[in-house]
């Protein structure tokens, strides 16, 4: 299962533009063709978001994700649970970012694309 970050639930919500403290993750189970959201309980964390984050979605089987950026603690998170993680870059729905990874335009991510942020929320 793969997922998506999202802003609202459902395919036609607006990907977020961030991972730990998104909103919601459409989680799209493709043998099915079926899409399920959930809200993202780590984005009240006061540090740490990223990494809760990744259990969230690792409990609910997800092991492809499709982010915008990943901190330092996700990642090691994301490799502890042996995610892969696939990069998109536009303001896009989450079909639509769905669409461009089925169609292997998103790049694939190893290593953190952003510092450590200490636990310090964007508002």
């Amino acid at each position: 299962m793969l997922a998506v970050c999202a802003k609202e639930p459902g395919l036609d919500s607006k990907v977020d533009e961030r991972f730990g403290r998104a909103e919601y993750y459409v989680i799209f189970d493709e043998a099915k063709n079926m899409p399920q959201s959930i809200e993202n309980k780590a984005k009240f964390e006061a540090g740490g978001a990223g990494g809760t984050a990744v259990r969230l979605l690792n409990e609910n089987g997800v092991d492809v994700l499709l982010a915008p950026e990943l901190g330092p603690k996700a990642m090691d998170a994301i490799k502890a649970f042996e995610m892969t993680v696939y990069r998109y870059t536009e303001q896009k729905t989450v079909r639509e970012t769905i669409e461009d990874y089925k169609a292997g335009k998103l790049s694939k991510i190893d290593t953190s694309t952003t510092p450590s942020k200490h636990g310090l929320r964007k508002v």
